[in-house]
């Protein structure tokens, strides 16, 4: 499949191939040079996750790469209170997308976090867990900390587009309707896992 392409390149492919399947994103503004590596061989790339039975998407309008199972392999489990964070995020995120360009990323803080949580009367939202969160959100590039310290009100968040694929092009009113389900103890069947290659719920 990748014989036409030089001992080089086979070589970054691998490492392009590993990160998509460890973390399902590849987002161009973390990583430049796999991305455009990628965008060369997307032919060869959408050839072998067919053959492993994944989609491959490229989504060239958001500058956003991502792979997925749609057997739902490589699923992490989530608790209630990682899916909540990631669906509070998820709203600030169209929230805020709204009136940027393609090229603008919505920035936010944790104060505004914290005071979504306070807007559904969500308990889960505690300082000690932040870092956590956080880490779950870098991890698969969702967001970037643009301040070093993390459990700041005025600590500020870069949000990537990959939101638009983790928890699908949903109106802000079915989100809220997800975030009220958990409150209410009902929505941790359908939104307690995340697949490695795509949706938090």
């Amino acid at each position: 499949m990748f014989t036409s392409v030089s001992e080089k390149e086979q070589k970054e492919l691998q490492d392009v191939i590993n990160k998509l399947i460890s973390t399902n994103f590849l987002v161009k503004e973390l990583d430049r040079a796999s991305y455009f590596l990628a965008n060369r061989h997307k032919q060869k790339l959408e050839e072998f996750f067919q053959f492993l039975g994944w989609d491959f998407v490229m989504d060239d309008r958001h500058e956003t790469i991502f792979v997925s199972s749609p057997l739902g392999i490589h699923r992490k489990r989530l608790s209630r209170e990682e899916s909540i964070w990631l669906l509070v995020l998820r709203i600030i995120y169209q929230e805020k997308r709204e009136g940027l360009s393609l090229s603008e990323f919505p920035v936010t803080t944790l104060y505004e976090i914290r005071v979504k949580y306070e807007t559904f009367r969500l308990s889960g939202f505690t300082k000690s867990k932040v870092g956590d969160y956080i880490r779950l959100c870098t991890s698969y590039q969702l967001l970037e900390p643009l301040d070093s310290d993390w459990h700041t009100d005025d600590c500020r968040f870069r949000m990537f587009h990959s939101w638009l694929h983790i928890i699908e092009g949903e109106s802000i009113q079915l989100l809220n309707q997800k975030i009220l389900r958990y409150e209410m103890g009902t929505g941790e069947e359908d939104g307690n896992e995340m697949d490695e290659e795509t949706e938090a719920d």
